[in-house]
């Protein structure tokens, strides 16, 4: 007996996953949608205490646009959410919808550190992050 059947059988079942792979393109509607969370996520960011108007180190900086750190960076947010209860919520909610989007590339360097339980060090790094996040969607939007 063959293992030809087998086999496109096989290539036929991960064909049909394609389509579910991360980091995948998606429609202009779906882009507006993602936009739209990451306004929501921006107001709740700049309620009281406004956040510091102070540069992020170049070296964090480097880190937030680093595109194999996209996937880890989010889940390091994701984590410190977790500390800021209402508001924190809110932004976990509205972040984890991110996760499909972003690839899962093999990083290179380690993710961003956010001080535990630091509301304007977390809110100075994520107000940058979902700036090169809005970019990185744009752009995989139109390629």
């Amino acid at each position: 007996m063959s293992n030809l059947p087998i086999m496109y059988l096989l290539l036929l079942l991960l064909g049909f996953q394609a389509p579910q792979a991360q980091g995948r393109p998606f429609p202009t509607y779906q882009l507006n949608q993602y936009l739209a969370k990451i306004d929501e996520i921006m107001q709740i960011l700049n309620k009281l205490p406004l956040p510091s108007q102070d540069p992020l180190d170049p070296n964090e900086t480097e880190i937030l646009r680093e595109n194999t750190l996209l996937r880890p960076n989010l889940d390091a947010f994701l984590k410190a959410a977790e500390n800021f209860h209402e508001d924190g919520l809110l932004i976990w909610k509205n972040l984890k919808e991110f996760l499909p989007l972003l690839p899962t590339p093999t990083p290179r360097g380690d993710p961003i550190h956010i001080e535990e339980d630091n509301w304007v060090d977390f809110q100075r790094k994520l107000t940058k992050y979902l700036e090169i996040l809005d970019n990185f969607l744009t752009f995989k939007e139109k390629h």
